[in-house]
């Protein structure tokens, strides 16, 4: 199944890692947003220059709003499948830019009020084994049994997609029961995206992402503990994750170790 609970993670040195589902593009209800609980830092699986992109997508929506979302609609392949079917939804809001949810999140971190700005780390690495693995990546992705299925991926993104309406279920913490059922909608769209992107790698290629991150996020959780003030309190770190890799993620956190990274991000906008 799907989840919408976060899955809360305990290192045995201390702390504690909490990943929390979101859907790209979808704008989550109170409700659900409340389910992150109380946190003291920040991870994103994503570049040290993601947040910039972000500033850049504010800058073009306010020029033409719904721009990235169409022009990823439009642009044909899974990912516009995804766009496409987000916005057959109306009761919801979806295909918003910058991606709502880690982008609330990170502005909650920067702000200074109440218990003060918060570290933020951004975990995908920038180095020549990162490298390597996407350079191995795109190698799989090329090879004649990947093209061959792209050449059905309209039948094959509708099998998908029936498959995966069988895992995906309404939040129970949201009330209104059109809402639930629209998030259970997207829930599905977001997740047949996600597993077809992950059809085109193989096993081998999956495993050493998910573990290189799950590092990552073990030594951010170092960092975090290492600089918590109050000893009196477990610092959590929060970590926002597409739904249909929280349980892949959360599994590679029990067989690594934790990488040694840069502190967190601490920027103005």
């Amino acid at each position: 199944m799907l989840p919408w609970d976060p899955i809360n993670w305990i290192d045995p040195n201390g702390g504690l890692i909490r990943l929390w589902p979101i859907i790209p593009s979808v704008v989550l209800p109170e409700n659900l947003r409340r389910s992150s609980g109380d946190w003291h830092g920040l991870a994103f699986l994503l570049p040290d220059d993601e947040h910039e992109i972000w500033l850049e997508q504010i800058i073009e929506e306010k020029k033409s709003p719904g721009i990235n979302r169409d022009g990823i609609a439009a642009s044909g392949g899974i990912l516009g499948r995804m766009m496409q079917g987000m916005a057959t939804i109306e009761e919801i809001q979806t295909g918003k830019f910058p991606d709502p949810e880690p982008r609330r999140l990170f502005q909650q971190a920067e702000s200074k009020a109440g218990k003060g700005s918060r570290p933020v780390y951004f975990v995908e690495p920038d180095d020549e084994e990162w490298t390597t693995w996407v350079e191995e990546c795109a190698d799989e992705m090329s090879r004649p049994r990947q093209l061959f299925k792209s050449i059905f991926s309209g039948r094959s993104w509708r099998k998908e997609l029936l498959r995966t309406m069988k895992d995906a279920s309404p939040p129970k913490v949201v009330r209104d029961d059109v809402k639930a059922t629209a998030l259970a909608e997207a829930s599905s769209i977001a997740a047949t995206w996600w597993r077809r992107a992950e059809s085109t790698l193989n096993e081998s290629l999956r495993q050493k992402r998910d573990e290189r991150l799950a590092s990552r996020l073990r030594g951010a959780l170092v960092n975090l503990r290492e600089g918590q003030i109050d000893d009196s309190e477990t610092p959590v770190l929060l970590v926002p994750v597409m739904q249909a890799w929280v349980s892949s993620i959360h599994n590679a956190l029990e067989y690594v170790e934790s990488e040694a990274l840069e502190t967190g991000v601490d920027e103005s906008e």
